[in-house]
């Protein structure tokens, strides 16, 4: 009896009062929306939503997408504002009926309040910051390139500073980064991947070195003792180049002697690799890697390591620690690009007639080839290095006298030690 009470119960939380009524409409309004018959869909999906709003999650979808239609053909202003009201509270009651979901379903509704009251920003600022800061790196990428857009139309309005935005940068960067590296290979990364680039867009004009330099000398001072601003400022000013400035050498001393760490050690082997000092470059970025506990991270100093011994001429050690970086962080294009910029910059490598001299280039494009076809983020990049190198590749006129035909496989010496397959 107890348990047909407490069942009885539970069946009237979700259905309601009228739960044949309920369950008529939830039935009626779907078998419409599944016909795009979408009039008839919202006149009962109106009355499932009123009468017994904690029925089903997949209604409040299906309540934003009618309703986003309706506010479409709506003939008046006053009748869209209404809509988007209406809108705004079915997320509301989403949350208040299924609260599991609310970072996302957050994100979803500061993303449409960015479409329709973009005219007060400070309403999807608040929403959007509040989704991102709730799901971490479990936010979306369509909200991550919204808190984005929000906070620059923020800053436009002068209710943010250029700091605040540059602060949201980099904390959107991190949480692109994971995303991008979790989704290796699956379609998911390509939304992450399209919002790094509208991030890194929105915020530019905010990250120019003359702007981040001066926000990282006034912050200086009064934020040297806080180890995440050192970090991040750092980070900022290494990623937009500005790494010549004076305050980023005096903030990298000052990260390494206060407290060292895999990031001040890095930032000691970029100013080293600065100023040409390759051995203490690689010392630093060695120092980096062993103190590092993130593999993402290890993979980011393994290849600053190999960019200090390529800058010394040191090709072989150059490409065993790309390779280590490529290892570490799948779906990474860079190291390739890196391997294929040494090969190419290796014309005595090839052997004594044109063709061993040129053959290089084949392997040079194999690597390019390799980085984009494993991280599309590169592809514009490894494209433009195939179009420069394969000019130089050797014809069928070079190979003649040495009898290579085309699908035959060509040995390259030197420090390289790798073949390719010829190709006409």
């Amino acid at each position: 009896m107890i348990v047909a009470l407490m069942a009885g119960s539970s069946f009237g939380q979700k259905y309601g009062a009228d739960s044949v009524k309920c369950i008529e409409n939830l039935s009626l309004y779907k078998d419409y929306y599944k016909q795009k018959m979408y009039n008839d869909a919202y006149k009962y999906w109106k009355v499932a939503y009123d009468i017994c709003p904690a029925s089903s999650e997949k209604m409040y979808v299906d309540g934003v997408a009618l309703l986003k239609r309706r506010e479409g053909k709506a003939k008046t202003e006053a009748q869209k504002a209404a809509i988007v009201d209406s809108i705004i509270t079915v997320y509301d009651r989403r949350k208040e009926n299924f609260g599991s979901n609310k970072g996302r379903v957050d994100g979803r509704k500061g993303t449409d309040l960015l479409r329709y009251k973009s005219d007060q920003p400070e309403l999807p600022f608040a929403v959007l910051e509040s989704a991102v800061n709730e799901g971490g790196n479990f936010a979306e990428a369509g909200t991550i390139a919204s808190y984005m857009s929000a906070a620059v139309l923020m800053a436009r309005a002068e209710k943010k500073t250029p700091e605040d935005v540059v602060k949201i940068f980099g904390q959107l960067t991190e949480i692109l980064a994971f995303n991008i590296a979790k989704y290796e290979g699956k379609r998911t990364q390509e939304y992450y991947v399209q919002a790094q680039e509208s991030v890194n867009d929105l915020a530019s004009p905010y990250l120019s070195c003359e702007v981040l330099v001066k926000m990282a000398e006034e912050g200086y001072e009064k934020n040297k003792a806080d180890a995440t601003w050192m970090e991040r400022t750092a980070d900022i000013l290494d990623k937009k180049n500005c790494t010549d400035a004076p305050i980023f050498f005096t903030i990298a001393k000052e990260m390494h002697a206060s407290n060292p760490s895999s990031v001040s050690a890095e930032k000691m082997g970029i100013m080293s690799l600065k100023n040409k000092e390759f051995g203490a470059a690689e010392s630093f970025f060695q120092q980096a890697i062993d103190l590092a506990q993130d593999e993402t991270k290890k993979a980011d100093y393994y290849i600053e390591l190999a960019e200090a011994q390529r800058s010394a001429g040191k090709f072989g050690q150059a490409r065993t620690n790309a390779r280590k970086a490529a290892s570490l962080k799948g779906g990474w294009g860079l190291p390739y690009l890196m391997i294929g910029d040494m090969i190419a910059s290796s014309s005595s490598c090839g052997g004594e007639d044109a063709c061993a001299q040129k053959a290089i280039y084949w392997l040079a494009v194999d690597y390019y080839n390799k980085a984009k076809s494993i991280d599309p983020s590169v592809a514009g990049k490894a494209n433009g290095k195939i179009a420069t190198y394969a000019k130089y590749f050797p014809t069928q006129e070079d190979c003649f006298f040495g009898g290579t035909k085309a699908g035959d496989t060509v040995n390259i010496g030197c420090w390289i030690g790798e073949s390719t397959k010829a190709r006409f």
